[in-house]
């Protein structure tokens, strides 16, 4: 097979779908592959685009169906709107007995997407490909030549460069076509396909050892993580909560009623994982909906689509329209509401509200030591709009002092 490059997959970065996972398994017929990633044998049975769009829409986007297509000596297991292929107990399972398998993930509303190679039950290499430089596995420096060749970059002139995540993906893409040889096409969905509802996934594996122990905050700066692990749980507790003070100050939204009234309750240790319905979750949603331009129901404060918008998706791509703006030039329909794309000015206003608070969201996390990471993984990110080096030092100074 040829050298496969970045532009081959092109195509998912123009008006494709914002969240789905490829995984090619080596070994597997379609079925047993099916089996594997927890789909009952008696379920599987060939599935058409409108019944994986059903199923997306009763799952919310949250979607547990997986199909099947054979390529060569692979198979090739599509999730739209999942990402069971991600999990390392899904993809030791359809590697085990010398299999391989390699996983993609595009997640957009997360912007965390995923990369990762596995052979024989083993996880080899794996990394989110916006930061090819933080890669874990037990051989994570197996794909450094062609990753370089890709525009993965294993070793980047600074510390903290990242990648544009849509091109990230093709670049991802591309380096899985690589190593199994055979190159994804949107024409390969086009069923009906075998497939099912993942009703049996691969049980999660026993938690073992610092479920912190690969945060990024221990990539960024490590001295930031070594004072908060010396520090007492009230320390910890007590630095989360000024540096979620500190990013509303910056943001300008010292003020709020919601913000502050959360963060008093973590004063007052009244800490706990923060609902989806409650104001600061719904606070939340709205500045992310100032950033991405994704609305927002204002009955039920929860995220909506517009009814004809609904209409016109399909497996095949967010929007089956015909139509394009004449000003835009971007896909439109003449009975949709258009949805309003924030510009680089907006959503540079709305990015520190948004941080602000969800950085009080972390304050309330009922571990102190996880709100600690979490909350000053903002100040060390060279790329977070709330970054601060000088006051980084300050922050783990302030820490030692009161460890000692």
């Amino acid at each position: 097979m040829r050298t496969v490059m970045p532009e081959e997959y092109a195509w998912q970065e123009r008006n494709w779908e914002e969240i789905y996972t490829v995984t090619f398994v080596r070994g597997l017929d379609e079925r047993e592959t099916l089996r594997r990633f927890g789909v009952a044998d008696d379920d599987i049975r060939p599935l058409d685009a409108e019944e994986v769009m059903e199923r997306i829409e009763e799952t919310d986007g949250c979607c547990d169906m997986v199909l099947a297509v054979r390529a060569g000596d692979w198979t090739i297991a599509f999730e739209y709107s999942g990402w069971e292929g991600t999990r390392p107990e899904t993809l030791r399972e359809v590697t085990r007995d010398g299999g391989e398998a390699v996983c993609v993930m595009r997640h957009d509303y997360a912007a965390s997407h995923d990369f990762t190679h596995a052979a024989d039950g083993r996880i080899r290499t794996t990394f989110a490909p916006q930061r090819p430089q933080e890669r874990w596995g037990s051989h994570p420096d197996a794909l450094n030549a062609d990753m370089r060749e890709l525009g993965l970059e294993p070793e980047p002139d600074e510390e903290f460069a990242s990648l544009s995540g849509p091109v990230s993906v093709s670049a991802a893409l591309a380096l899985a076509s690589r190593i199994c040889g055979v190159l994804f096409t949107p024409e390969m969905l086009d069923g009906p396909l075998l497939g099912g509802i993942i009703t049996t996934p691969a049980p999660e594996d026993p938690p073992t050892g610092d479920p912190l122990a690969t945060h990024l905050l221990r990539s960024f700066n490590r001295e930031m993580a070594e004072a908060i692990d010396d520090a007492s749980p009230g320390l910890q507790r007590r630095a989360a909560i000024a540096e979620a003070r500190r990013q509303c100050a910056l943001a300008g939204v010292a003020g709020h009623p919601v913000l502050t009234e959360a963060l008093a309750r973590a004063e007052q240790g009244q800490t706990a994982q923060v609902t989806d319905d409650s104001p600061l979750a719904q606070l939340i949603r709205v500045w992310e909906s100032d950033l991405t331009g994704q609305p927002i129901d204002t009955v039920t404060g929860q995220w909506s689509v517009d009814s004809c918008e609904q209409a016109h998706r399909s497996p095949g791509g967010l929007y089956s329209v015909t139509f394009v703006d004449a000003t835009t030039g971007m896909p439109t329909c003449p009975t949709c509401t258009p949805r309003r794309y924030p510009s680089q000015q907006e959503q540079d206003a709305a990015r520190p509200r948004w941080q602000a608070a969800s950085a009080v969201r972390d304050a309330l996390s009922p571990d102190a030591r996880t709100a600690a990471y979490d909350i000053h993984l903002a100040l060390v990110s060279a790329d977070r709009v709330m970054a601060d080096p000088d006051h980084a030092a300050a922050v783990i100074a302030a820490l030692r002092a009161g460890s000692v």
